[in-house]
């Protein structure tokens, strides 16, 4: 009695605790569909975009501007670097006819003038070319910044996921040699048109412009984009 007594108690102790396992390994199955629905879950396919830079900037009524207006400043500088070796050209013209002997003191004091004249011309001529060459990079980095804030916005509008810069130009029958090579050593050798969207930054680019009066424009602001549906 007193082992059957034993035994029916352990019996009772495992009945007791199986219903307990059962819920624990019924939890997980509750669970799978969440999990399921999850791992399932589709992502937006990637849509990539191309832009070509160098017919951007080429046809950008902002970059001519920019462009026309240090082509300016260059010719004025160059006007007046003219004049100063035309000066320097006639101070050892007047040197030379004037007669003077080499070591007397006027001829030492006409050379000093022309040393001192050509230092001007050589200070001149180092600060203007740092000062175009900055003028120019500042111009390129303007402009590169007015692109990429149109192409962002109208990439976020169009759902690009990505936009490679990439070269458009064809190689033709009349296309030189060393360009043909060139071009032939693009990454992107086949595109749909679709993914061709130069045109319309370029136009968006020109009509922010246009409609800031060819004044310096808002960068980020006045896209000409159609209206998401």
């Amino acid at each position: 009695m007193k082992k059957l007594a034993l035994a029916l108690t352990a019996a009772l102790a495992v009945g007791i605790q199986m219903p307990a396992r059962g819920q624990e390994q019924a939890a997980p199955k509750q669970a799978a569909p969440k999990a399921a629905a999850a791992a399932t879950t589709e992502r937006a396919p990637s849509r990539v975009g191309l832009i070509d830079m160098a017919k951007v900037f080429e046809g950008y009524s902002k970059f001519k501007v920019l462009r026309d207006e240090l082509a300016a400043e260059i010719e004025r500088s160059d006007a007046e670097a003219r004049v100063m070796v035309e000066k320097m050209q006639g101070m050892q013209k007047e040197m030379q006819e004037s007669g003077l002997q080499p070591g007397s003191a006027e001829y030492e004091a006409k050379e000093k003038q022309i040393l001192d004249a050509k230092g001007e011309f050589e200070a001149f001529r180092a600060a203007t070319q740092r000062k175009l060459a900055r003028r120019e990079s500042e111009m390129f980095k303007e402009i590169y910044a007015d692109t990429t804030a149109m192409i962002r916005k109208y990439a976020e509008w169009a759902e690009y996921t990505v936009v490679i810069r990439f070269d458009s130009k064809d190689i033709e029958d009349d296309t030189p040699p060393a360009e043909a090579v060139q071009r032939m050593n693009k990454l992107v050798v086949f595109y749909q048109p679709d993914n061709d969207i130069t045109g319309v930054v370029l136009q968006s680019l020109n009509k922010q412009y246009e409609g800031s009066a060819g004044k310096t424009p808002v960068r980020t602001t006045g896209a000409t984009v159609a209206p998401k549906n």
